[in-house]
């Protein structure tokens, strides 16, 4: 074979293998190409069935909270680094799989967006209703004051289906994780009211109760119900939002496994919103 040849054959081997390395770098990265700031992410999920928690076990994809994308949308957390600060300001945005951002979000519960905020020893936990500019930017303070690592948790319904993406958020300083705080059935708010949980199954109940009297015909509505229930696996932070079916502080949780949970139940009371927060349970 001749000098030109060889070379010739060998510049296609290069091409070859070049070619090779860039289809395996994209079908590593789903999102190449979008602009976004690197979160921890895990599995995907999937519809919750319209009752705003998993109803199977068996595909740890289909839980809410666990992937910064899925169906199309990705979480596109901007803005400047946090840092620890009671007034944190933070800016998201949720883009199609095109990379645009997406404005026409459907109202639920009375918000267009509900962000939840959790520390990711689940002793700290705000629920936060941010607004969105005209170029598809949301944006809200948060209580960033403690640092460590904050689990992210964007919950919006498009097109009459219900999502949940969440990404990680680093506040920077000295962090010493706690213990996941002790199962208990009882709970008082920060405002000092006192919260009995009572659990059959997969149906869980609250008593608030004020100066020792129950006060649960004196509740009124918050977010067009009696009250709202965050819950997250500790384990791996999967979503549960629960909603009361009718007039009572009460739920049906589909827990997806075994294990310990956190749950944080948040109703109003004299104008005022009041969280109380539990550990539970699951057993196998």
């Amino acid at each position: 074979m001749s000098t030109v040849a060889r070379l010739a054959a060998f510049v296609v081997l290069l091409l070859a293998v070049f070619g090779a390395a860039a289809l395996a770098g994209g079908a590593t990265d789903p999102g190449a190409g979008a602009t976004s700031r690197p979160a921890t992410t895990s599995a995907e999920h999937g519809d919750d069935g319209g009752q705003d928690a998993p109803k199977a076990a068996s595909s740890p994809g289909a839980l809410p909270g666990l992937a910064v994308a899925q169906d199309g949308f990705r979480l596109e957390l901007s803005g400047p680094a946090p840092e620890r600060s009671s007034r944190q300001p933070l800016r998201f945005r949720i883009l199609d799989s095109a990379g645009r951002p997406v404005r026409s979000f459907e109202e639920a519960h009375e918000k267009r967006m509900h962000l939840i905020v959790v520390r990711r020893d689940l002793r700290r936990f705000q629920h936060l209703h941010p607004t969105m500019a005209p170029d598809g930017t949301w944006s809200i303070d948060a209580d960033l004051a403690r640092a460590g690592t904050y689990r992210v948790f964007a919950d919006f319904t498009i097109a009459g289906e219900q999502r949940t993406l969440g990404a990680d958020l680093q506040v920077p300083g000295a962090f010493e994780t706690g213990a996941l705080p002790p199962v208990s059935d009882v709970a008082r708010t920060p405002t000092g009211l006192d919260v009995q949980l009572r659990r059959s199954g997969e149906s869980i109940a609250f008593d608030v109760l004020r100066d020792g009297r129950v006060v649960n015909d004196e509740l009124e509505d918050y977010l067009g119900a009696k009250g709202h229930l965050v819950t997250l696996r500790a384990a791996d932070l999967a979503y549960l939002h629960s909603h009361p079916d009718g007039d009572r502080l009460a739920f049906a949780v589909a827990f997806p496994s075994a294990g310990a949970y956190r749950l944080w139940v948040q109703f109003q009371l004299d104008g005022v919103v009041h969280t109380a927060a539990f550990t539970q349970e699951v057993p196998a």
